[in-house]
């Protein structure tokens, strides 16, 4: 017998997972969240998508827009950036309005509510994929993922399609090659991913520490390394940095 496909968690249940009664003050136009919530007692900024939908340029400007109104409004509050997106919208028109310019707005207000102070934090709670990931996701001073999320920057199939490396091979690559797979856990091992929580975790007190914790220093490299999922990485960094200082 066939088993029954998982019914999916709803967007407003993984709100409330990570901030409780206060998930109720976050809005939901489109897949595109926006708002203000509570994490530790504290107030935090709320921006992401859900539902496994597709960033156009109209969700990157709504996006910016909020991150606008807390750099103006709410200074130095966190920015907790929910990720749960298929990839950028695969249109024509999209492209041709000039999407990767929305995009670069967006990583811009980021880039300015870091420097006023915000700490920025992600949370992958579904699909973390390609365009939509780096857009704003992969822009954070800390990346977390629920266990359940799909974490990764290109399909295998997409990887066959550029390469023209048979999707047989990766598939096979990906066992021992973690930038091939993809998966919380996998992304992990590249230092991607600060830590993944698990469904009997309390995610409001991890989400809490990770806002108390975090900092702009970027340690990607370092954790890859020490999981083994990068070792060249941070060794060829620092040589690369030693040649330039010279």
């Amino acid at each position: 017998m066939k088993k029954p496909t998982p019914k999916k968690t709803s967007a407003r249940a993984v709100l409330a997972r990570l901030f409780g009664a206060s998930a109720k003050a976050i809005a939901i136009e489109k897949s595109v969240l926006t708002g203000y919530a509570s994490v530790g007692g504290g107030k935090v900024c709320v921006i992401g998508t859900s539902n496994g939908t597709y960033i156009d340029n109209e969700a990157a400007l709504r996006l910016a827009a909020h991150v606008i109104d807390c750099i103006e409004k709410n200074p130095k509050t966190p920015i907790v950036m929910l990720v749960d997106s298929a990839g950028q919208e695969p249109n024509r028109v999209a492209e041709m309005l000039g999407l990767a310019s929305y995009f670069g707005h967006l990583l811009s207000c980021l880039e300015l509510a870091r420097r006023k102070g915000h700490k920025l934090i992600t949370v992958a709670t579904g699909q973390a994929v390609g365009g939509a990931f780096l857009c704003y996701g992969m822009f954070a001073d800390r990346i977390y993922a629920l266990d359940s999320a799909t974490v990764g920057l290109m399909p295998i199939s997409a990887m066959s399609a550029v390469t023209k490396i048979p999707a047989a091979v990766l598939q096979k690559l990906s066992k021992t090659m973690p930038s091939l797979e993809f998966g919380a856990a996998p992304f992990a091992l590249l230092g991607g991913v600060e830590a993944v929580w698990s469904a009997k975790d309390d995610v409001q007190a991890k989400l809490a520490q990770a806002i108390a914790t975090a900092t702009s220093e970027d340690n990607r490299a370092e954790l890859g390394k020490k999981r083994g999922g990068r070792k060249l990485a941070l060794d060829i960094r620092k040589k690369v940095l030693a040649e330039s200082a010279r």
